[in-house]
């Protein structure tokens, strides 16, 4: 077998799959079969970073024996052993003889150890007597191994250890989220991170490629202006939106053939001879608005039919906001956060309370709150009125203007009151209807009380905080949550000190706006605010 360098691997597949260089390097001599390689390997970098595509091409280039397992497709964790075993026989070419090896059932991790360790030593003494080829080493990949469901907490650290009891294994853990410290309960384990594109990786790496064909438009027009309109299409659609490559690419290709469109039917502006980038830009300036923006949309079946014979009216037409469910659900959390007050949060979030219960009950504790807060005005009006007779009760309708007088503080009031207004005005600063800053903590507690879907059983369901804190960004980006002290949002009080800028949150979006979203997903915010009553 022909020997290769990793540097070869690396010249060779950095064609393909440009900016990944330096983690196709360190792959191609950790797994290469000539030089020994650590027991457990762990990749990490969120989704859409090639992380599962390059590994695959590595092992192909090294020519090494390997099997790779998408976790993905397993329901149980003993399903996950079973697949282990049964895909290492088909790698090596003993499938046939699987009822040696435990007529592939695997119910235990300590089984698994036993029947991986006699195939290897059969697949090795096989290859010693010439029936086989193939090396000693074998690589084991398990692909997405952090999403596993049913898992044990110290499942993933048995699966990592496989390598050091069996020393022609090498177990690949691939991980769609940054690992914790000694997370696999042992120290020297190397990791290999794949970091999201920058702007500059994901327009060369779709740049690399030829620009699609379209009739009529010769190569030396679209390799001219394909370049700035890959550029405007990440400035526009994809980065504000944290597109992966795909996605990218999927634009690019659906909204060239329009954004060339002029070239073909019309003639360039001017005295000039033909179109250029600038040009086309103001040209189509209001596709990247609308149709640009449904491009982005994920759909289980292709809108492709009659596209393009929609009337411009009907595209430029204003639709409802969308977004995807978990980032809808993050915005909905963060909007009733920043406009409930802390103190309520054990009325409508505790477990501990009854009126968490169900929105009836939180209503009939705040309609029974209202009545106290408007007691005093009503036993004011009756003053003078004709006394009532002894043990008749005298019953208090609650009504719009009281739940204003109970809720609704202007700064007119405020005003009023700090310069020795009436006596009985409301004074203090707004707790209800006023945006005010959050921290995180309270975020994501929030987010476990509003969802609308929990999981079956909370303590095995895999920690939200890294996703949660990955949307929360992605939010900030596009100005629905910006931190507390960059701006005074909504004309609120919602500043902050240099100290906590980084800490606390607040919301930049209407109530009328979070509402109709928040819908889609199955939640109403007013069951979850302070002032939500009908």
């Amino acid at each position: 077998m022909t020997r290769v360098l990793p540097l070869q691997i690396s010249r060779s597949l950095t064609r393909r799959w440009p900016c990944r260089e330096s983690q196709i390097q360190q792959l191609a001599a950790l797994l290469s079969p000539h030089s020994p390689s650590p027991p457990s390997l762990v990749l990490h970098g969120i989704s859409a970073t090639c992380k599962s595509t390059i590994t695959r091409a590595v092992l192909e280039e090294l020519q090494v024996p390997y099997t790779i397992i998408r976790c993905a497709e397993c329901i149980t964790g003993r399903h996950l052993l079973t697949k282990i075993l049964l895909e290492t026989l088909r790698a090596l070419g003993l499938e046939a003889e699987w009822e040696r090896f435990g007529k592939g059932k695997c119910e235990h991790v300590s089984t698994l150890v036993v029947l991986l360790s006699d195939i290897l030593s059969s697949s090795a003494a096989s290859s010693k007597t010439g029936e086989n080829n193939g090396t000693n080493k074998f690589i084991l990949v398990l692909d997405g191994i952090d999403k596993q469901r049913e898992a044990s907490q110290m499942l993933l650290a048995a699966l990592a250890r496989l390598g050091e009891v069996i020393p022609a294994l090498t177990v690949v853990l691939i991980l769609n989220t940054s690992p914790r410290p000694l997370f696999l309960s042992s120290a020297g384990v190397p990791h290999i991170t794949f970091p999201p594109y920058t702007r500059k990786e994901a327009i060369t790496i779709i740049t690399a490629s030829e620009p699609p064909v379209v009739d009529g438009v010769s190569k030396d027009t679209a390799s001219r202006i394909y370049p700035q309109f890959v550029s405007t299409v990440y400035d526009s659609l994809v980065g504000p939106t944290a597109g992966t490559i795909p996605s990218f690419r999927v634009v690019c290709e659906r909204l060239w053939p329009r954004f060339v469109q002029p070239v073909l039917t019309e003639a360039p502006p001017g005295d000039s001879e033909d179109w250029d980038f600038t040009r086309l830009l103001v040209r189509n300036r209001a596709m990247f608005k609308v149709q640009g923006e449904t491009m982005l949309v994920h759909r289980i079946v292709p809108d492709e039919a009659g596209s393009n014979q929609k009337p411009l009216a009907l595209l430029l037409a204003p639709k409802p906001p969308s977004l995807p469910y978990f980032p809808t659900l993050v915005l909905t959390s963060a909007y009733v956060a920043s406009h409930t007050p802390p103190r309520l949060d054990t009325i409508f979030f505790s477990k501990f309370s009854s009126s968490s219960l169900s929105a009836r009950n939180k209503r009939s504790h705040h309609r029974r709150r209202l009545k106290l807060l408007s007691q005093p005005r009503m036993d004011d009006e009756n003053d003078d009125l004709s006394t009532p007779k002894k043990g008749k009760r005298v019953k208090t309708k609650i009504t719009k203007t009281m739940l204003d007088s109970a809720f609704v503080k202007s700064s007119a009031t405020t005003s009023a009151a700090g310069s020795g207004g009436a006596g009985n005005a409301l004074t203090g600063p707004s707790t209800i209807l006023t945006a005010r800053p959050f921290t995180l903590e309270r975020l994501i507690a929030i987010y476990h009380s509003i969802d609308p879907n929990p999981p079956s059983n909370p303590v095995r369901a895999p920690t939200m905080a890294d996703s949660i804190y990955a949307e929360l960004a992605t939010l900030r980006r596009l100005r629905l949550v910006v931190p507390s002290g960059s701006a005074n949002v909504g004309g609120s009080a919602a500043t902050a000190t240099s100290a906590d800028a980084g800490e606390k949150w607040c919301v930049n979006i209407s109530g009328d706006w979070i509402g109709e979203l928040a819908k889609g997903i199955g939640v109403e915010v007013g069951e979850w605010l302070a002032g939500g009553l009908d």
